[in-house]
């Protein structure tokens, strides 16, 4: 069966959906702060991230379903990037295709003030290692974490 993978804006109606992927365990450990997150100070990010105009965070979706999440941190045109595949869609490749739909959605949203798009990744977190690999980012070893970057084609 095909994919039919599209990238959906964030709305208001998905707080508790980014909570509970927020706080997967996997996520969690995966993140650079693991503890996991009380609801309160969730709905207060979730909240400053909505009206943050240098934010921009989208669903994936395969068909109807919702598959995971990617964010963007824009500074100074350096974007830095949050994503997380749902526990039951891991190891499908879905984590390359999110990236891949990012960079398309960078021209349909005209988001231009993003010239580089930047990921940090722990080293013990081979799986998103492989993504951001596969999808082209260049590989900076630093002490506390790899970086990749790519510079945005226009």
């Amino acid at each position: 069966m095909d994919r039919i993978l599209k990238l959906r804006k964030v709305t208001p109606q998905d707080m508790d959906l980014l909570f509970c992927w927020a706080n997967d365990d996997t996520v969690r450990a995966n993140a650079f702060h693991t503890e996991k997150i009380p609801y309160e100070n969730h709905i207060q990010w979730f909240e400053k991230m909505m009206s943050d105009a240098a934010v921009y965070q989208y669903i994936l979706y395969d068909g109807d379903v919702p598959i995971g999440q990617v964010r963007l941190a824009d500074e100074d045109g350096d974007a830095l990037i949050d994503y997380s595949v749902a526990a039951a869609h891991r190891g499908k490749g879905y984590g390359l295709e999110l990236l891949r739909l990012l960079c398309q959605q960078l021209e349909t949203d005209k988001i231009t003030n993003v010239t580089k798009l930047v990921g940090q990744v722990k080293y013990q977190n081979q799986a998103s290692a492989r993504v951001f690999e596969k999808a082209g980012f260049h590989k900076i070893l630093l002490p506390e974490y790899i970086q990749y970057e790519k510079e945005v084609s226009r």
